[in-house]
């Protein structure tokens, strides 16, 4: 476990991580082409973030639980979080997880076990919110799929 763990990180049911965690199922071609030429960006605790119990009485889906809100002004289109955990197939991931994101056709990052702070973000549906974030694929300089 990292020593940079923010101060809360909620439920206390992953590991924290400052980058991803690759599972031997991804194939080395495949991992060498997501990783680019890099040992993989350190995402460490933002201070732009913080992860924080939803009150037990508030009308939203996941009361009671833990969410990511911003701790400081974000712009509309700026980058805020990126998401990490252990990277596989998407057959090899946890068939339950509620923390998979999809890094590529085929290729998943699974923060159930392992994360960052960005695992903490939910979904706005039932909330009768519109989204107020998007995940988007991108590319390092390094080559790096985030």
């Amino acid at each position: 476990m990292s020593g940079r763990q923010p101060k809360c990180f909620g439920d206390g049911k992953a590991v924290f991580i400052e980058r991803n965690v690759w599972d031997p199922s991804v194939p080395e071609d495949v991992k060498k082409r997501l990783q680019g030429s890099g040992k993989g960006i350190i995402q460490g605790p933002s201070n732009r973030v913080a992860v924080q119990p939803i009150p037990p009485d508030a009308k939203h889906p996941a009361a009671g639980q833990w969410g990511l809100v911003a701790a400081a002004n974000l712009f509309p289109g700026e980058h805020v979080i990126d998401y990490v955990g252990r990277v596989s197939t998407m057959d090899a991931a946890e068939p339950d997880s509620e923390y998979v994101a999809e890094l590529c056709p085929g290729i998943v990052i699974d923060a159930a076990r392992e994360g960052g702070q960005a695992r903490f973000i939910n979904d706005f549906h039932g909330t009768g919110k519109m989204p107020n974030v998007r995940f988007e694929r991108r590319v390092e300089a390094s080559g790096e799929h985030r």
